[in-house]
């Protein structure tokens, strides 16, 4: 096994969105897409990955406008605690997605 420094090779919010028509024009997700990026952007060793990992994270935007996240679709405890720990009452500087509504996006760790 190799030990991962998490490098976030390629992150998709377009992808897998629950609600679509909740969300504005393409050009306007791509702030919150950076925005999310910027908070999973590693800065310490989250465990040992053998391959790269695709992980599904369903988060809500409360009216604080701050990240609740409601489930990540990894049996990585490791992985998943990093991406609660990451992105839950993170809050969110662009207005992109409508508050109180669930998303769904794509997070792809490399090895």
């Amino acid at each position: 096994m190799k030990k991962i420094a998490l490098i976030i090779a390629f992150f998709l919010m377009m992808g897998s969105v629950v609600e679509a028509k909740a969300l504005k024009p393409k050009k306007r997700q791509l702030s919150t897409t950076t925005e999310l990026t910027n908070f999973l952007t590693p800065d310490r060793a989250v465990g040992e990955l053998e391959s790269p990992t695709l992980v599904k994270v369903r988060i809500r935007v409360n009216s604080n406008r701050e990240i609740i996240v409601l489930h990540t679709d990894t049996d990585n405890s490791e992985l998943s605690n990093y991406i609660i720990e990451k992105l839950n009452y993170k809050k969110l500087l662009t207005d992109d997605i409508q508050l109180d509504k669930d998303y769904v996006f794509e997070v792809n760790f490399q090895s």
